[in-house]
This record gives structure tokens, C-alpha cells and sequence, in this order.
């Protein structure tokens, strides 16, 4: 009887597809078989969605997607189509921006009567009808897939949740009936949430009294950005859809994008982890899609750029001693202004307090923080303060 890694490299031998291992060759001597198999580096989606506090939905659908672009792949081979059977976070590895598919163990062709192969995969991943005996077809996986968005589904916002629920409950129905008819099907309508934002669905009812937050730096690297991007964060995470726009061409967001958590959607709207961004397109961004969110302007050192608007500003300020004369120059001009929030960098409580009693104006001190994009217990009690006392 030919060994079960056998069977796995009979059908992983003649793939070709980036979301699946190249088998390079079997050999065998007198007392073993061996597998030459590409060596897959990266962590797999179980780990990376366990030690995730929150991810976004669009990070969730463009995971989902690219597995279900593998699943098709396989569903589409010919003479025989092949049904992957074991869908689970722990047999998809994340590689930077590519995912793959591991451990075809229990993979097989489907052949016109189909199959009733006798593993039953894994307990809460596995359709009911495998533990039927039933055969299997192409729903098998479709119900896999499901299970997996379930999975990442658990770290979505609330909010988001409600909107991921209908294609879950649908793929993961009990009567194979009731599920989407192929993995095109369910591609197609899970893709409308990428390509269409929040327009079209209509679960997500949060209404925001505030439209835009202006962030502004005394000078550079007083950590205007950093500031912006965590505020962004905070923003999403606890109050609905937020979104992060540059008006300053540094070109930080573009930069994310080609990390390894990061991407570009098609309407240029970058996403990294939980963090949603516009890069700086110039004026053009005047035009871009302003939906029911709140909107978090950088506008870096271009201060001079909002002043005469009535926007609500907060102004990052450097509290080393060879920043504070900048600091206090532009204090003497805007410190009597509406909906100013002023800001210290870098924890320095006494350099704060000391331009409150000169300015007579509020001044926060937003504490040492080493990753922007990570919403620690006190910077999010730092955010509810500042939004609180403001009346934001």
C-alpha cells in the first residue's frame, strides 16, 4: 500500500500555484521514502490571528481571498479536481504578502461519483457530512473556508463582525444546500466588501459627531506622525471606521504597504494590520471617498496650512531644550484659538506643565510609546482623557 505522504506528493507534484509547495522530487532507498519538498518560512495563520489584539476587516477578507484564489485553483484541475479536505488556520502560512497551503495529507481527486474518504480532517473545521460518511465535493472546502473567516472573525471589531457574518453562516450551513454553490460564488460576493468599502452594507450604523481631527508638528521629528497614526488606531478600534490621511509628502503609508503585514488596496487605501491610511495623491485626495468615518489629517510641519481653517487641531510640540523656542514662538501666535489641543512629546510632564501656566491652556503629555500601531492599556486611557476633557 503506498505511504499516506505519498499520496500527498502523487497530487502536490504536478501543481503549480504560488499558494502551494513545490514538490522537487521522491526518492527512496531500502528503508525510506523521502519527500523534496520547498521549505516554507513564515508563521502560521493560527499564530499570527492569536497574538493579534485586533485585526481589521480587510485584512480578514484579503487573507480569505487569497486562500479561496488557492481552493480554486484546486477545485478547477483537470481531468479530476482535487478537494483540499482539511481546512484549518494551523495548515496556512503566512509569508510576508503570499499565502500558502500546507499539508495535503488528506487531499484527493474528486472523480464523477465523488469521495467518501474516510478522515474526518479536524473537529470544528470538518463539514457535518464527513462525520456522515458521506462524499465530498467542492462544498467540503467551501465550509472550510468559512470556518477559517470564523476564525479571524474573532478579532474584528464588533461592528465589523456583524458585516463578515452573513458569508460565514452561509458557507458554513449544515445542509451542503445551503452553502455557496462553488468558491467563485463565495469569492465573488466576499470581494463586493473590498471593492465597495462600507456603502453597500448597511450593519455598521455608527454616526461620528466628529468628521476630521488636523494633527500638526512645531517641527520635524517631534512625532507628529506617530502621533496621528495611534490616534487613528485608538479611533478604530473603539469607535468605529477611521481613517488615517497624509497630507505631507514623507511617504511613510506608501512605505507600509511593502511590509510584510501590509498592502495597497485597489481604491489606494492602505491597510497594515488594523490600521487603515491614505497616502499624500496630492490635491486629488480632496475628492476621495468621504463615507460616515472620521477622518485623521497629518499634516506633518505644514501648520501654516490650517490655521485659518476651523478645524479641530492638535499640535504635537518638541520638549527638548533646543525645541522649545519654536515651540513657544508658535504658542505666542495660536494659543487663544478655538478646538486647540496641545501636545508634549516624549512623556515630559514638567515641560507641559510649565506651558500650561505660561499659555493658560490645557497641555497633555502623551506618554513614551515605542510602536504606534500597538493600543497599550494606558495610551488608550490617554486617548478617552483627551477626547473627554475636549469634548470630542
Amino acid at each position: 500500500m503506498q505511504p499516506q505522504f505519498l499520496l500527498e506528493a502523487d497530487i502536490l507534484k504536478n501543481l503549480k500555484h504560488p499558494g502551494i509547495p513545490t514538490i522537487y522530487d521522491v526518492e527512496e532507498d531500502n528503508e525510506s521514502f523521502y519527500i523534496i519538498e520547498e521549505y516554507i518560512q513564515g508563521q502560521s495563520l493560527e499564530a499570527f490571528v492569536l497574538h493579534q489584539d485586533c485585526i481589521s476587516i480587510d485584512t480578514a477578507v484579503h487573507i480569505t481571498l487569497q486562500i479561496c484564489d488557492v481552493i480554486r485553483y484546486l477545485h478547477e484541475r483537470k481531468p479530476e479536481p482535487i478537494i483540499y479536505q482539511d481546512l484549518k488556520p494551523e495548515h496556512i502560512i503566512l509569508c510576508g504578502k503570499r499565502i500558502v497551503l500546507i499539508d495535503f495529507g488528506i487531499s484527493s481527486f474528486i472523480t464523477s461519483s465523488g469521495n467518501a474518504f474516510q478522515n474526518f480532517g479536524t473537529e470544528g473545521f470538518a463539514p457535518p457530512e464527513k462525520y456522515q460518511g458521506m462524499s465530498s465535493d467542492a462544498r467540503t472546502d467551501i465550509y472550510g473556508m468559512g470556518k477559517v473567516l470564523e476564525f479571524m472573525a474573532s478579532r474584528v471589531l464588533k461592528e465589523e463582525f456583524q458585516i463578515l457574518r452573513p458569508f460565514i453562516q452561509k458557507a458554513t450551513a449544515y445542509s451542503r444546500e445551503d452553502r455557496y454553490s462553488s468558491i467563485e460564488e463565495f469569492m465573488s460576493e466576499l470581494s463586493q466588501i473590498i471593492k465597495n468599502g462600507y456603502q453597500n452594507h448597511q450593519h455598521i450604523k455608527t454616526k461620528h459627531l466628529l468628521k476630521e481631527i488636523a494633527v500638526a508638528g512645531t517641527q520635524p521629528r517631534v512625532g507628529t506622525t506617530h502621533l496621528a497614526i495611534a490616534l487613528t488606531c485608538f479611533c478604530s478600534q473603539y469607535y468605529g471606521p477611521c481613517i488615517y490621511q497624509e497630507y505631507h509628502k514623507s511617504d511613510c503609508i506608501r512605505l507600509l504597504a511593502k511590509q510584510d503585514a501590509g498592502y495597497m488596496r485597489k481604491d489606494g487605501l492602505v491597510i497594515y494590520e488594523k490600521f487603515r491610511g491614505m497616502p499624500y495623491y496630492g490635491e486629488g485626495i480632496a475628492q476621495w471617498d468621504r463615507a460616515e468615518r472620521l477622518y485623521i489629517q497629518d499634516y506633518g510641519i505644514q501648520i501654516q496650512d490650517i490655521l485659518e481653517e476651523d478645524k479641530r487641531l492638535i499640535v504635537v510640540m518638541g520638549s527638548r531644550p533646543w525645541e522649545c523656542g519654536r515651540t513657544r514662538n508658535l504658542l505666542e501666535k495660536i494659543s487663544l484659538r478655538r478646538n486647540l489641543v496641545l501636545i508634549c512629546n516624549y512623556g515630559d510632564s514638567i515641560q507641559a506643565k510649565n506651558l500650561a501656566r505660561t499659555y493658560h491652556h490645557r497641555v497633555y503629555c502623551f506618554p513614551l510609546d515605542a510602536d504606534p500601531f500597538r493600543m497599550t492599556r494606558e495610551k488608550r486611557k490617554w486617548f478617552e482623557k483627551l477626547l473627554r476633557q475636549e469634548g470630542w
